[in-house]
Protein backbone atom coordinates (compact mmCIF):
# COMPACT_ATOMS: atom_id res chain seq x y z
CA UNK A 1 0.00 0.00 0.00
CA UNK A 2 1.54 3.46 -0.78
CA UNK A 3 0.69 6.06 1.79
CA UNK A 4 1.06 9.86 0.43
CA UNK A 5 3.56 11.39 3.05
CA UNK A 6 2.52 14.64 5.28
CA UNK A 7 5.64 15.88 3.91
CA UNK A 8 8.31 15.68 1.45
CA UNK A 9 11.39 17.52 0.87
CA UNK A 10 12.63 19.40 -1.85
CA UNK A 11 16.69 20.50 -2.80
CA UNK A 12 17.76 23.45 -4.25
CA UNK A 13 21.26 25.85 -4.13
CA UNK A 14 19.12 28.84 -3.89
CA UNK A 15 16.83 30.55 -0.78
CA UNK A 16 12.97 30.91 -1.65
CA UNK A 17 10.14 32.01 0.64
CA UNK A 18 7.93 30.23 -2.05
CA UNK A 19 8.70 27.50 -3.90
CA UNK A 20 7.56 27.71 -8.42
CA UNK A 21 7.07 25.27 -10.50
CA UNK A 22 9.77 25.51 -12.85
CA UNK A 23 11.38 23.33 -15.68
CA UNK A 24 13.18 20.66 -15.41
CA UNK A 25 15.77 18.98 -17.56
CA UNK A 26 16.19 15.36 -17.35
CA UNK A 27 16.75 12.21 -19.55
CA UNK A 28 13.31 11.40 -20.10
CA UNK A 29 9.98 13.04 -20.03
CA UNK A 30 8.50 12.62 -16.16
CA UNK A 31 12.36 14.10 -15.29
CA UNK A 32 11.53 16.78 -17.53
CA UNK A 33 7.99 18.05 -16.34
CA UNK A 34 7.38 22.14 -15.50
CA UNK A 35 7.01 21.34 -11.94
CA UNK A 36 8.50 21.18 -8.44
CA UNK A 37 9.91 18.04 -7.50
CA UNK A 38 10.34 16.71 -4.11
CA UNK A 39 11.41 12.86 -2.51
CA UNK A 40 10.02 11.21 0.82
CA UNK A 41 13.11 12.33 2.61
CA UNK A 42 15.86 14.79 3.31
CA UNK A 43 18.92 12.09 2.05
CA UNK A 44 17.41 11.80 -1.44
CA UNK A 45 17.12 15.95 -2.45
CA UNK A 46 21.01 16.58 -0.69
CA UNK A 47 22.38 16.76 -3.90
CA UNK A 48 20.37 19.06 -5.94
CA UNK A 49 21.00 21.44 -2.94
CA UNK A 50 24.28 21.16 -3.49
CA UNK A 51 25.54 24.81 -5.16
CA UNK A 52 27.10 22.78 -8.03
CA UNK A 53 27.78 25.52 -10.50
CA UNK A 54 28.26 25.87 -14.52
CA UNK A 55 32.33 26.03 -16.06
CA UNK A 56 33.02 28.53 -16.35
CA UNK A 57 29.76 30.38 -14.15
CA UNK A 58 28.20 32.16 -17.29
CA UNK A 59 25.99 31.51 -20.03
CA UNK A 60 28.43 29.48 -21.88
CA UNK A 61 29.25 27.11 -19.04
CA UNK A 62 28.77 23.73 -18.50
CA UNK A 63 28.16 21.30 -15.72
CA UNK A 64 27.16 17.50 -15.35
CA UNK A 65 26.26 15.69 -12.21
CA UNK A 66 24.65 12.38 -11.55
CA UNK A 67 22.80 11.29 -8.02
CA UNK A 68 21.74 7.93 -6.56
CA UNK A 69 20.93 6.95 -3.21
CA UNK A 70 21.86 10.49 -1.46
CA UNK A 71 25.60 10.23 -3.57
CA UNK A 72 26.34 12.63 -5.73
CA UNK A 73 28.82 12.09 -9.04
CA UNK A 74 30.31 15.83 -10.17
CA UNK A 75 31.20 15.40 -13.79
CA UNK A 76 32.05 19.06 -14.99
CA UNK A 77 31.37 21.82 -13.05
CA UNK A 78 32.32 23.38 -9.56
CA UNK A 79 31.04 23.06 -6.18
CA UNK A 80 32.38 25.36 -3.36
CA UNK A 81 33.44 23.67 -0.27
CA UNK A 82 32.45 26.33 1.93
CA UNK A 83 29.27 26.71 -0.10
CA UNK A 84 25.57 26.18 1.09
CA UNK A 85 22.15 24.55 -0.14
CA UNK A 86 18.74 24.81 0.65
CA UNK A 87 16.09 22.14 1.83
CA UNK A 88 12.70 22.83 1.79
CA UNK A 89 10.12 20.71 4.01
CA UNK A 90 7.24 21.10 2.32
CA UNK A 91 2.96 19.84 2.51
CA UNK A 92 2.40 17.36 0.33
CA UNK A 93 -0.93 17.36 -0.55
CA UNK A 94 -0.54 19.02 -4.27
CA UNK A 95 2.15 16.60 -4.90
CA UNK A 96 1.80 13.48 -7.05
CA UNK A 97 4.12 10.70 -7.22
CA UNK A 98 5.75 10.00 -10.65
CA UNK A 99 7.86 6.78 -9.90
CA UNK A 100 9.74 5.34 -6.96
CA UNK A 101 10.91 8.29 -5.13
CA UNK A 102 9.82 11.12 -7.19
CA UNK A 103 6.53 13.39 -6.26
CA UNK A 104 5.63 16.06 -8.76
CA UNK A 105 3.59 19.15 -8.10
CA UNK A 106 2.72 21.64 -10.35
CA UNK A 107 1.06 24.11 -8.02
CA UNK A 108 3.56 27.09 -6.22
CA UNK A 109 3.84 26.25 -2.37
CA UNK A 110 5.50 27.86 0.69
CA UNK A 111 7.70 25.67 2.71
CA UNK A 112 6.80 24.59 6.58
CA UNK A 113 10.42 24.72 6.77
CA UNK A 114 13.97 25.71 5.17
CA UNK A 115 16.90 24.23 6.31
CA UNK A 116 20.55 25.13 5.61
CA UNK A 117 23.50 22.73 5.18
CA UNK A 118 27.01 23.38 4.10
CA UNK A 119 28.93 21.57 1.40
CA UNK A 120 31.58 20.30 3.78
CA UNK A 121 29.36 18.81 5.33
CA UNK A 122 28.20 16.88 2.74
CA UNK A 123 31.51 16.27 1.00
CA UNK A 124 32.11 13.10 1.87
CA UNK A 125 28.75 12.17 -0.26
CA UNK A 126 30.68 13.89 -3.50
CA UNK A 127 32.96 11.60 -5.75
CA UNK A 128 34.95 14.09 -8.24
CA UNK A 129 35.50 13.47 -11.96
CA UNK A 130 39.24 14.57 -13.07
CA UNK A 131 37.68 17.98 -14.77
CA UNK A 132 35.45 18.10 -11.84
CA UNK A 133 38.46 18.15 -9.62
CA UNK A 134 40.97 20.33 -11.80
CA UNK A 135 38.15 22.95 -12.27
CA UNK A 136 37.66 22.48 -8.33
CA UNK A 137 41.40 23.27 -7.54
CA UNK A 138 41.87 26.09 -10.05
CA UNK A 139 39.03 27.86 -8.18
CA UNK A 140 38.98 26.89 -4.44
CA UNK A 141 42.61 25.71 -4.30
Amino acid sequence: MNIKPEYLYHGSQYRFDVLEPQPAHGACERESMFAIYAAETMEEVIPFALPIRWYPDAPDGKRAFECDDGKTKLIYGSLNPNGVGYIYKVKADTFQKIDQWQWVSETACVPVEVIEIKVQDYLHTVEFSKEAEEINKVLYG
